[in-house]
């Protein structure tokens, strides 16, 4: 991740944790990731243009790829 902000993500065992919970709940880690990223992006502006556009691109994927 560009911005390791989000502590869990940013350690191994932080990461281990979130991609076996992410698993149990059938849900790509990558996508989740990047879900997570599209937020963190964001995180400080006043408009969030452009968000909802890139959580359906990702969910999109994650519908296709099920």
């Amino acid at each position: 991740m560009a911005k390791n902000v989000v502590v869990l993500l940013d350690n191994p065992e932080g990461k281990a944790l979130i991609k076996q919970e992410c698993l149990s709940h059938n849900i790509s880690f990558p996508e989740f990731s990047e879900l997570v990223q599209a937020e963190v992006d964001q995180t400080g502006k006043q408009r969030k243009r452009g968000l909802f556009d890139m959580f359906d691109d990702i969910l999109d994927r994650i519908e296709i790829g099920e």
